[in-house]
């Protein structure tokens, strides 16, 4: 399957982009939101998996999903090797499909999240070693998904995106504090349960502080969603998949920058000793500049199309033009 078939990243129609036709309809977000403002950064997408997936990784409920249902977890234990492939498809689908949530029309919106919704409806069982059920699209679950897909877009761009020749910022605290009560309608579409999904950013430190006891290490994660894939990809790798692992590839050559932008608390949760923190943010540091390739159009687009998809390069061209206008 080549790269640029929508059906790796299309579920149903065709997504209608926010604020097209005659009666503009702009969707849950719309040009002039800072979460448009963040999302519709190009070096958000190609970064925004792999710092979820970082934030997510040391949760032992989520840690449990992953072992039971994750497509590379899965087949890895049913097959001695299988094609890389797979993990560039689960990595383009975690970025691609849920783009039209944020950047689609209302009807648009609703369809693809309706869609996540019943995608991870059946994800259930009992957390290894323990007689704790755990459910995908329970509260808890589909909370900590928005929360931290929403704080990984956050810290890339605070990290990484370059505005023409300006370095990376933070974002001013009412600019951020907007960010998190807009991405609310992020979780709603999702499921989460509305009075409990943060809206300031001192709410999010204080959900973060509430769930520090379910961080750990779930009884055969390691094995079967580490060492297993990965010595099943490796066995399958043929070398006329190289260019289709570019996306596997840049998140891999910036793993140590990526852990660099995240808080101190979510690097020990990983494991990483304190020690190492000096050694990262010099890391982050020297390379950032790198990211001003993400200012060349052509090479941002491609990237972009490579991770998530040709609707949603599409659907960014829209409304980029949207938030152009607006500013």
């Amino acid at each position: 399957m080549a790269s640029n078939d929508v059906r790796i990243w299309r579920r149903g129609p065709a997504p209608t982009p926010a604020g097209s036709g005659d009666t503009p309809d702009y969707g849950y977000f719309g040009p002039g939101s800072q979460v448009w403002r963040v999302l519709l950064h190009p070096v958000v997408t190609p970064f925004i998996a792999p710092v979820t997936a970082l934030l997510e990784l040391p949760h032992i409920p989520l840690q449990s999903v992953l072992v039971d249902h994750d497509p590379l977890a899965v087949v890895a234990r049913k097959r001695r090797s299988m094609s890389p492939i797979m993990a560039v498809r689960r990595a383009q689908r975690t970025v691609g499909v849920p783009v039209p949530i944020i950047l689609g029309d209302k009807e648009t919106a609703d369809r693809i999240a309706a869609h996540l919704r019943k995608y991870h409806s059946p994800m259930t069982g009992t957390i290894p070693g323990t007689d704790e059920p755990y459910a995908a699209q329970g509260p808890e679950l589909v909370l900590f998904a928005h929360v931290t897909i929403m704080q990984a877009a956050l810290l890339v761009y605070e990290n990484f995106a370059y505005e023409g020749l300006r370095r990376p910022r933070r974002l001013e605290p009412r600019d951020r504090d907007q960010f998190w009560l807009e991405a609310k309608q992020f979780g709603l579409l999702m499921g989460a349960t509305p009075e409990e999904i943060p809206t300031t950013c001192r709410e999010v430190a204080q959900y973060y502080a509430g769930i520090a006891h379910r961080y750990g290490v779930a009884e055969n994660f390691g094995t079967d969603l580490a060492v297993a894939p990965f010595v099943a990809m490796a066995r399958g790798f043929e070398f006329a998949q190289v260019h289709e692992l570019a996306p596997l590839a840049l998140s891999g050559l910036f793993t140590p920058q990526m852990m660099a932008m995240l808080p101190r608390p979510a690097r020990r949760n990983l494991g990483v000793p304190a020690l190492f923190d000096p050694l990262l943010n010099l890391s982050l540091r020297m390379t950032r500049p790198i990211m001003l390739a993400f200012n060349v159009h052509r090479f941002a687009d491609a990237v972009e199309r490579g991770i998530g998809g040709p609707d949603a390069l599409a659907l960014a061209a829209h409304a980029r033009r949207l938030q152009a206008s607006a500013a």
